[in-house]
């Protein structure tokens, strides 16, 4: 039988799963491996990497629908291609990330670089939104977490201060992200120069 551990299916045994959860865009589960590895030091347990996943994405696991636990199966996919690429040392059931690679969070303010990086996902996301395309969020906040090397729930406050800054121009923001009025300096400019078309339109 398989037993379930804080939100976390621990068989293996697929039998006769359903598969209903994937990814399109593998570098969000890519992401969220080298996120759950860096919290507990570099190295651990396929079980402490999927707590960790669990913990931090269960809201975005669960609005998929997914009751068995099939995103389990698809992370060790994922670990398999980038132990190929050697972007991952897996040794059985222990995984770890290379010497030098654990992602560490910048402190202080974001760069203009690292503003730029999360304006253009923002934007992205509503362009998709008014166009009726779907909103990839899972991609778009692993997209600024990897090339920022901020946690998610740090990405995720930005896209709400983002959200400040188009409800500030008259514009519909993305309701995933409700509006977080401490706008950090330099997000108003750049999302008046990525959004310019929508504000004259």
């Amino acid at each position: 039988m398989a037993q379930r551990v804080a939100g976390v299916l621990t068989s293996r045994r697929s039998g006769n799963v359903r598969y209903n959860w994937s990814v399109s865009n593998s570098s969000a589960l890519q992401a969220w491996i080298v996120e759950a590895l860096s919290a507990v030091g570099g190295s651990g347990k396929f079980l402490d990497v999927s707590k960790q996943v669990w913990s931090r994405h269960r809201a975005e696991l669960e609005s998929t629908g997914d009751l068995v636990y099939v995103w389990q199966l698809e992370l060790r996919e994922t670990a398999s291609m980038m132990a190929a690429a050697a972007e991952l040392l897996v040794d059985g059931d222990v995984w770890a990330l290379p010497t030098g690679a654990i992602a560490r969070v910048k402190p202080g303010r974001w760069t203009e670089d690292d503003v730029r990086v999360a304006v253009e996902a923002y934007a992205s996301m509503l362009r998709d939104t008014l166009d009726g395309r779907p909103t990839r969020r899972r991609e778009a906040a692993a997209v600024v977490v990897s090339s920022t090397g901020r946690t998610s729930s740090m990405v995720e406050a930005m896209f709400a201060n983002i959200s400040a800054v188009v409800q500030e121009l008259g514009l519909d923001h993305l309701p995933a992200y409700p509006p977080r009025s401490n706008v950090p300096a330099g997000v108003r400019p750049a999302v008046r120069e990525s959004l310019a078309d929508l504000i004259h339109a």
